[in-house]
């Protein structure tokens, strides 16, 4: 067995209802936490409610709302300039606005940009502390040292990462995904279902990631429908929340695979949803990687009932890529990147730029600009 270090934060909270936990566990980490949102809090009015719950803890929160939902440099940059008067960060959103938290909580009065922390400077050991709060069910983000970004003037999107953005404490309330329309719980979904199975079968897999990821490809498996189709049900979005929960812990250490090394720059040249990519691209990269990682399908198949025990791994293969298909059309995600405005001209491109990715890196087959192109075009 190769040797490993599995990385989580220090704390993980979760039940329905934990959030009125914030304010006393915000108080263990400063006086003066920068509350990082989206739009939904206000919209939905939690965000009032969580304030005075802050305040009323004796504390003096800082706002900074509106993180978008494909955060770029200049997004991260003006978190980090918020939170230089801050003692701590309380990020509560989706992915984009856990990443964009984190990556303020480690980088903010150190001196250099948003850009030069993406063009490769190192992260920080330490930053201030962090609680993370997700209200979707998909990246995992609670739980990983990781911030994707998107710099708009190069169409260029990756990660930032290192131990100064592992929060402090990852807070999930699967209640507060209740109030997620049908499309974001089905898309973050599928990035929750698409990051299980790669963690599962990335080159960085370990027996603890291992067990991880294949409960996080049950659950989500299990109960994504039911969280898109009966959105008060209590099982299926705690069911959702765990399982990409346990999907991020795996791929904090795991990594991933070529779906994501190819997702980010198509994303970036779409603006398609992230787990809508994800979902789309699943097929097609486990067609490609059907000999390297046939075993880990074959027991992934066995684990989600789509084949007897024992049955050949080419047969159960083949039946977990017609779930992933067949899931795919329940939920209206197109199977091809035709279907979310990809020109083929950005084909070679889209290519280039999948190769330095950390995740094409930890693909189980190694993946050439030729492997890379001709998976995007077999689904164009």
């Amino acid at each position: 067995m190769n040797p490993f270090t599995f990385t989580t934060p220090p704390r993980l909270t979760f039940g329905w209802g934990v959030l009125e936990q914030l304010p006393a566990e915000a108080a263990r980490l400063g006086r003066r936490p920068l509350l990082v949102t989206g739009r939904s809090l206000r919209a939905g009015g939690a965000l009032d409610r969580i304030l005075e719950g802050l305040r009323g803890a004796g504390l003096d929160p800082l706002l900074h709302e509106g993180v978008p939902a494909e955060p770029g440099l200049e997004a991260l940059q003006a978190c980090m300039e918020a939170a230089e008067h801050a003692d701590s960060v309380l990020a509560i959103g989706g992915g984009s606005v856990l990443d964009v938290g984190k990556g303020a909580a480690a980088l903010a009065g150190t001196g250099a940009t948003a850009r030069e922390y993406f063009a490769g400077k190192p992260v920080p050991e330490t930053g201030r502390p962090l609680i993370a709060v997700p209200t979707t069910s998909g990246t995992g983000s609670e739980v990983t040292w990781v911030c994707v970004l998107v710099d708009h003037e190069t169409r260029r999107k990756a990660s930032i990462r290192g131990p100064g953005m592992m929060p402090a404490l990852a807070l999930l309330d699967p209640q507060l995904t209740v109030s997620c329309p049908p499309r974001v719980t089905a898309y973050s979904g599928m990035d929750a279902f698409v990051q299980a199975v790669e963690s599962l079968t990335s080159a960085g897999a370990n027996p603890m990631t291992d067990a991880l990821s294949l409960q996080a490809a049950k659950l989500t498996a299990d109960w994504l429908e039911t969280a898109v189709g009966e959105p008060e049900s209590r099982e299926a979005r705690e069911g959702m929340a765990l399982g990409s929960m346990l999907a991020g812990l795996a791929l904090n250490t795991s990594r991933l695979g070529l779906v994501h090394g190819l997702a980010h720059p198509v994303g970036a040249a779409t603006g398609a949803a992230h787990g809508l990519l994800c979902g789309l691209l699943m097929p097609p990269v486990m067609r490609f990687n059907r000999q390297a990682a046939a075993e880990k399908y074959a027991r992934l198949a066995e684990e989600l009932r789509l084949v007897p025990a024992r049955t050949y791994p080419e047969a159960a293969v083949d039946a977990l890529i017609r779930f992933t298909e067949g899931l795919l059309q329940r939920l209206d995600i197109p199977l091809r990147l035709s279907g979310v405005g990809f020109q083929e001209a950005d084909l070679e491109w889209v290519a280039q730029e999948t190769m330095p990715s950390g995740s094409t890196k930890a693909n189980p087959r190694k993946v050439s600009v030729e492997d890379a192109r001709e998976v995007a075009a077999s689904v164009l």
